[in-house]
């Protein structure tokens, strides 16, 4: 008798744990399925034309423009994951899924974190974003615990938010994208490099639109390129400025900012060709932006001249 009660007292015990089990589970999924929709609910289309796109969330910023000869995609975000979901809404908003080109703006793993996705078409970079990209993925079991750490510390910057707020929508999208990014690598990232590179300068002629790129040299990083599409009047400078013409320029050698006063008068000479600039976040400036960058890096020139 008494082994019979212990063997129905443990059957009792058994399934008030698997349902137990799975109510946590469901609740789990429903959790899930609620930052799943918030993350949708975050991504921002903004149209600059018919035919041009700037895909956003948070930081997070990829533009699209459609060609006659396919779709040209600059930059891919910082993780697979977000950027399939980018691809997904480039696709809905053109209602086409033939892509031509991805252009990296620069190296910087938040640009370069997604051409996994848009590996079946032509990534094209600067030279030195091969050698940039090797050295800063080398050894990814070191990468994980930093990304964890920078998740780690924006959840605990929303717990001190007020929900619904803007400070914490930015924040929820910080560690959205950054949680992304360290999946990616637990799930066996591969880093995808740029398949055509280039030294100078290089252009690319896709019916309807021209994309002239054209390296800046050292500057936020040693890849850093200018995207000029005439026929649309816009200028893509990656992270080389911010509104305001702030630089985001680090230390530099004399021959980086002579190459920097080259770039800019090739930009000048081609002024009635450019209304929009766009940058490596999805900012849109014009040229009082430019013009005013343009300042502060011959300002930056005539320092190291005089050194």
């Amino acid at each position: 008798m008494k082994i019979r009660n212990l063997t129905y007292r443990s059957i009792i015990l058994t399934l008030f744990s698997i349902s137990f089990f799975l109510v946590l589970s469901f609740r789990d999924a429903d959790q899930n399925d609620s930052m799943v929709s918030e993350i949708e609910d975050f991504i921002k289309v903004h149209k600059i034309s018919e035919n041009v796109l700037i895909i956003t969330m948070g930081y997070d910023a990829i533009t699209a423009i459609a060609t006659q000869k396919g779709i040209v995609v600059v930059d891919a975000g910082i993780s697979n994951s977000l950027t399939e979901k980018y691809k997904k809404v480039i696709e809905r908003e053109f209602d086409r899924n033939d892509f031509a080109y991805l252009i990296n703006t620069h190296s910087h793993p938040d640009h370069i974190g997604g051409n996994q996705v848009f590996s079946n078409a032509i990534i094209v970079g600067h030279e030195n974003c091969l050698s940039e990209i090797s050295n800063q993925w080398k050894d990814p079991e070191k990468i994980k615990p930093r990304l964890l750490k920078i998740v780690e510390e924006y959840d605990s910057e929303l717990k001190n938010c007020e929900p619904g707020s803007d400070e914490w929508k930015s924040v929820f999208c910080q560690k959205v994208r950054y949680q992304s990014a360290y999946n990616d690598l637990l799930d066996g990232q591969v880093i995808t490099n740029p398949n055509v590179t280039f030294t100078d300068s290089l252009s690319i002629f896709m019916g309807d639109a021209t994309f002239n790129l054209i390296y800046f040299g050292k500057a936020h990083s040693n890849s850093d390129i200018f995207i000029h599409i005439p026929e649309a009047k816009i200028l893509m400078s990656g992270d080389l400025f911010f509104p305001g013409g702030r630089p985001s320029v680090y230390e530099v050698s004399e021959k980086d900012a002579q190459r920097w006063v080259y770039v800019m008068d090739w930009i000048k000479n081609r002024d009635d060709e450019i209304d929009i600039i766009i940058g490596g976040h999805g900012q849109i400036m014009d040229k009082k932006d430019l013009e005013a960058f343009n300042k502060s890096i011959i300002l930056k020139k005539l320092e190291l001249v005089t050194k």
